[in-house]
C-alpha cells in the first residue's frame, strides 16, 4: 500500500491544509511579534530603526514599532544606586578609604540622548557614577584632616555630594548628554582608617 500524506508517521496524519494552517499561524504569531513591544512598568523604550537611535522614547506599556526595521531598547529609569570605595590622602596625609553611596535616576524623557552617547544604564554607572565618586573623594579628602572626617562628617559628605553633581554634570555637558540624570542622594557610608590611625585615636580616648 502506498504512502500517503495522510499516514505518514513524521506529520501526524495531519491533512497538507492543516499543516498549511497551523504553518501560516505560526508565521502569524512571529510576525505579531515583530509589530509591537511592550515597555515594561520603570522604564522607557528607545527606538532604534536600522540601528540608528530616534530622538521620542516610548513611555512604558503597548505600542506598535516596524517589523525588523524598528528595535526598542529598555532603560530602566527607577531609582537606583552605585556604591563604590575611594582610598584617598588626607590633609596630614593619612590614608582614608571611603565608602560613597550614590542614588541617582535616569531621566526618560533624554534617555534616546542618554544611550546614543552614553550608553545603558550599567554603562552609566560604570562610566560616570563610579569615577564621579573617586575623583570627588580624592579631591574632598585632601582638603580635611583625618580627625575633621570624623568630627565634620556632615560637611564632609555636603563636600563630595557637590563635587559629584559638578563632575556629572560637566561629563553630560561635554557628552551633549546635558539633564540626562538626576542625584537623588549621596551618603558617606563607612570611613576606614590606618591602623595607626586607630591606635593613636584609642589612646587620645584613653588619656
Amino acid at each position: 500500500m502506498p504512502k500517503t500524506f495522510e499516514n505518514n508517521k513524521f506529520n501526524g496524519g495531519l491533512s497538507p491544509s492543516r499543516v498549511v494552517m497551523i504553518g501560516l499561524i505560526i508565521g502569524a504569531l512571529l510576525l505579531l511579534r515583530e509589530v509591537f513591544v511592550i515597555v515594561e512598568s520603570g522604564h522607557v523604550g528607545v527606538v532604534r530603526m536600522l540601528g540608528a537611535v530616534q530622538p521620542v522614547s516610548l513611555p512604558e506599556g503597548f505600542h506598535f514599532k516596524k517589523p525588523i526595521l524598528d528595535r526598542v531598547e529598555q532603560m530602566d529609569i527607577r531609582l537606583t544606586k552605585a556604591e563604590n570605595a575611594a582610598q584617598a590622602a588626607s590633609k596630614d596625609l593619612q590614608t582614608v578609604s571611603t565608602k560613597v553611596t550614590v542614588q541617582y535616576s535616569l531621566d526618560g524623557a533624554v534617555a534616546p540622548l542618554t544611550f546614543q552617547k552614553i550608553g545603558t544604564r550599567g554603562i552609566v554607572a560604570s562610566t560616570l557614577i563610579n569615577p564621579a565618586i573617586m575623583e570627588s573623594v580624592k579631591s574632598v579628602t585632601a582638603q580635611y584632616t583625618a580627625e575633621e572626617l570624623i568630627t565634620k562628617r556632615a560637611l564632609v559628605k555636603v563636600a563630595i555630594q557637590n563635587e559629584i553633581s559638578g563632575f556629572v554634570n560637566t561629563t553630560l555637558q561635554q557628552k551633549g548628554a546635558a539633564n540626562a540624570l538626576s542625584i537623588a542622594n549621596v551618603a558617606i557610608t563607612d570611613f576606614d582608617f590606618s591602623a595607626e590611625f586607630n591606635r593613636a585615636i584609642e589612646l587620645k580616648v584613653r588619656a
